[in-house]
Formats: structure tokens, C-alpha cells, sequence
């Protein structure tokens, strides 16, 4: 890498945080890899970081081990800032589809199955709230029946 700078992240949640020379080795510090007193170089802060991250433990989600790579670009980080997800599998839609359809909500393999009829197994919502909307049996006798519910707040008695 040989950088004074590092990209902390996780992979289970998504953080993410630049981290400097100076707070590298404060973490490091705190985990025991490295001594209190004196000044240590970059190249050893990189090398105890990265042997390290693994048994590091995510500030977002608490998980252990964390993955240490090159800080993006300035330009890739605002491209990335500015990525569109697609509303069905929330993985970025393509800058070519937004140029050609700037109102677009789906991926072209997502609008492509909506499209040719497949089945969607979208979440419903509450019309009077907008909470997700859960499926559960309603009760009676005789045929076992089953009914949409509000997930949302208690009084709301939607679906």
C-alpha cells in the first residue's frame, strides 16, 4: 500500500473510516500490538494494521475482523457517494441506464424479470401507514385463512 493513510471496513455491515498514521497506531495501542512509548514509522504501523484488522472488532455491528485497504480516490469516492441503488436488489444501477432513463428505480436484470412477468416477492405496504406488511393466519374456525397485517405502530389497523 505505502501510504500514511488506510481504509478500515467491514465487510458484514458496510463501515468504513479513513484511518491516518496517527490513528492507526492508537488503535493498534489499544489492542496490544504496539508499544505506548515511541514513534513508529508507517511501514510498521502497515504491517502490524493489517495482521491486526482481522481480530479488530466493527464500532457499526460489533463483528470481528475488519479488512484493510487503499483509501479511494477523491473522484471514486464521490462516484460511489453518488451510486443509485436499485429499489429491488439494492445494488448500484448502472451510470449508463441513469443517463438514458434519469428517473429509473430498478436495474436493467430487475426491470427486465418485472417486465417478463416473473414472480415478485416485493414486500407489501401498509396503504395507511407505509409499514412493511406482515402475513399471518387470521383467526377463526374451518379453513385455515391468512390475512396481511401492519408491522407498524399498534392502532394503525391497516391491511
Amino acid at each position: 500500500m505505502g501510504m500514511n493513510s488506510w481504509r478500515l471496513s467491514c465487510v458484514a455491515c458496510g463501515w468504513s473510516k479513513l484511518s491516518d498514521l496517527s490513528d492507526a497506531a492508537s488503535r493498534l495501542r489499544r489492542g496490544g500490538s504496539l508499544r505506548r512509548d515511541g514513534d513508529p514509522g508507517a511501514a510498521l504501523v502497515e504491517a502490524l494494521l493489517v495482521d491486526a484488522a482481522p481480530r479488530m472488532t466493527c464500532p457499526g455491528c460489533k463483528r470481528i475482523g475488519l479488512t484493510v485497504g487503499q483509501p479511494l480516490d477523491e473522484s471514486e469516492e464521490d462516484d460511489w457517494l453518488a451510486a443509485v441503488l436499485c429499489e429491488r436488489c439494492r445494488k448500484p444501477i448502472d451510470p449508463e441506464r441513469l443517463d438514458a432513463l434519469p428517473g429509473v428505480k430498478r436495474c436493467a436484470a430487475c426491470q427486465e424479470r418485472a417486465e417478463s412477468g416473473e414472480t415478485d416477492d416485493e414486500p407489501d405496504f401498509c396503504p395507511r401507514c407505509g409499514s412493511l406488511m406482515e402475513l399471518r393466519v387470521s383467526r377463526g374456525s374451518g379453513l385455515t385463512r391468512y390475512r396481511l397485517f401492519c408491522t407498524g405502530q399498534p392502532r394503525c389497523r391497516g391491511g
